[in-house]
């Protein structure tokens, strides 16, 4: 598969993960009244699940069996790299600058989908045999 059609299917699963975590995000911050930080936590590990299991079976096809594997866990390392990230940033900036919240992440996400992107295809799931 070209590079191309995977940049573009990696951005349809995320875009579709955007909207489904953007959602719990909304909902455990607002309804749930959950810290800003654990609502980000929780609508992360939740779409850590959706885009593993749509990049592998979809985007990236790193062998022709869905697996929970070591690929699984390259891939939650690599998200964890990306989560944590993305918490120092939101909280730099929501407790400094005093920004809301919602609009910080949403202005931090293109940042993290590029490197999402890239620790995907070169590493958690690239073709051929994984190792640690």
């Amino acid at each position: 598969m070209s590079f191309r059609a995977q940049v573009l299917k990696f951005l349809v699963v995320g875009g579709t993960n955007f909207w489904l975590t953007m959602a719990i995000f909304l909902a455990a911050l607002n309804w749930l009244q959950f810290h800003y930080l654990l609502a980000l936590l929780t609508s992360w590990f939740l779409g850590m699940l959706f885009t593993y299991t749509w990049n592998y079976i979809w985007v990236f096809k790193p062998s022709e069996r869905f697996q929970f594997g070591r690929n699984f866990v390259k891939y939650l390392l690599a998200g964890s790299a990306s989560i944590g990230l993305n918490l120092v940033a939101l909280r730099f900036l929501v407790e400094n600058w005093e920004i809301d919240p919602f609009w910080t992440q949403m202005a931090l996400i293109p940042f993290i989908v590029i490197f999402n992107f890239l620790t995907a295809k070169f590493w958690s799931l690239r073709h051929g045999k994984s190792s640690l």
